[in-house]
């Protein structure tokens, strides 16, 4: 089965190759080509062999007097039209036409193909003249097959190397693609390697090579800022926090040191979007239950939600299993249900359907055009401006599901809120 679906898998990627499509086509004229102009050499050919035969029998019967001409030579006919005693009936119909080439079912005299010519012997009196184009036949029958043969030859010769030529390429595209593909799951080291360059495609390749290398390098040097930022300014947060809590009691120094420990979890939160976003490859994957994930959210979470007033339940239809750092998937769940709290309604629910799972709430829910700005990176909608948060819960949350390649999907709940679905079903 597993080999089936294994040619199945190489058919289709034959059928979907560009370049395998172009040297089929490309033969394909080739030979529709060839073929026409065999077919018109052929015919111009038996023509030309036509009349050449045709102008030898009129000058034949020209030079000949009929009252010469005793009986038939062999592969020749020679004999007034008034005497066509002992020819088939395709020899007289021949003459009523005025002649022609003459097919017998049966051979006749030896040769199934005659040319017929009705003409004027060298006394004026009306003749048929035929000869025998069995031997013309046979070499125009040789030359029919040498040609095909040939064409066959070389058509099939073009299409080897057509496929070859399309393969070579096929397989070059398909390097490219995949080390697109690896830049698009986050590989940015992923290069296709090619350094010579002998022609276009090796120079898209060069180029793409040239351009992740650039995108790498800003990548890095953009993670490596962010993060450097955020750890050097904890240290003075640090401090500026213990010099607070030498302070008098009282709201304003309340106040204060809540406003430091929220610019600390920012500046955590950045730093852990930074690692995630930095990782690579599947080290520390493991498979996780995610129903049981779930519940230890619920565990944990459940009388947090409820000291905040609100209710949190589960909603699990067949929950499976993913490969996944099990640590960076209870992260998102708890950043999601921390979004819910501040932002979301009374109700916040967590679901998994299958492979897919994540937190819903019924809140007043996100209009859908904003769904992609609001897992940016420090972004936030003006109506959440009045509350608390960093606008990094849903960028972190989307991080985690980059790093696992899986969809971050936001849809509307219903009847109201937000609906946030980790979905791992068509890894």
């Amino acid at each position: 089965m597993s080999l089936a679906l294994k040619l199945l898998g190489k058919l289709r990627w034959l059928l979907r190759s560009s370049t395998l499509r172009l040297a089929l086509m490309l033969s394909a004229i080739f030979a529709i080509g060839f073929a026409i102009a065999i077919f018109v050499a052929l015919t111009l050919g038996e023509d030309a062999n036509e009349r050449r035969v045709d102008a030898s029998l009129s000058a034949l019967a020209g030079a000949t007097e009929l009252e010469d001409m005793t009986e038939d030579r062999p592969g020749m006919i020679l004999r007034s039209t008034d005497d066509l005693r002992g020819l088939p009936k395709r020899f007289q119909r021949s003459v009523q036409r005025g002649g022609g080439t003459v097919h017998l079912e049966r051979e006749f005299r030896g040769s199934e193909v005659w040319r017929v010519l009705v003409t004027e012997d060298s006394e004026g009196t009306s003749v048929l003249v035929a000869v025998s184009l069995e031997d013309t036949e046979e070499t125009q029958a040789l030359l029919a097959g040498f040609l095909w043969i040939t064409a066959a030859i070389v058509v099939a010769l073009t299409l080897v190397v057509g496929l070859i030529t399309g393969l070579l390429a096929q397989r070059r595209l398909s390097r490219i693609g995949d080390t697109l593909g690896l830049l698009a799951a986050g590989d940015l080291a992923a290069r296709t390697g090619h350094l010579r360059p002998k022609d276009d495609l090796d120079d898209v390749a060069r180029q793409l090579d040239v351009t992740a290398a650039e995108l790498e390098r800003l990548v890095t040097q953009t993670r490596h800022l962010s993060a450097s930022i955020a750890h050097d300014l904890r240290t003075p947060l640090a401090r500026l926090r213990a010099q607070l809590e030498m302070l008098p009691k009282g709201d304003a120094r309340g106040a204060a040191l809540e406003e430091a420990s929220r610019l600390s979890d920012i500046f955590d939160t950045i730093m852990r979007v930074a690692r995630i976003e930095a990782a690579q490859g599947t080290d520390g994957f493991e498979t996780v239950d995610v129903a049981e994930l779930l519940e230890d959210v619920a565990e944990i979470f459940g009388p947090v939600v409820e000291d905040d007033g609100k209710s949190l339940t589960l909603d699990l239809v067949d929950a499976g299993q993913v490969q996944a750092d099990r640590k960076m998937l209870f992260q998102a769940i708890a950043n999601l249900i921390q979004n819910a709290l501040v932002h979301g309604g009374a109700q916040i629910t967590l679901f998994a359907a299958g492979r897919s799972f994540g937190v819903a709430d019924n809140g007043a829910g996100v209009d859908p055009a904003q769904y992609s700005e609001i897992i940016k990176p420090m972004v936030r909608l003006d109506a959440a401006r009045t509350r608390d948060g960093s606008g990094l819960g849903l960028a972190l949350v989307r991080a985690v599901a980059d790093r696992h390649s899986a969809r971050l999907e936001l849809s509307k709940h219903q009847p109201s809120g937000l609906r946030v679905t980790l979905n791992f079903a068509n890894l």
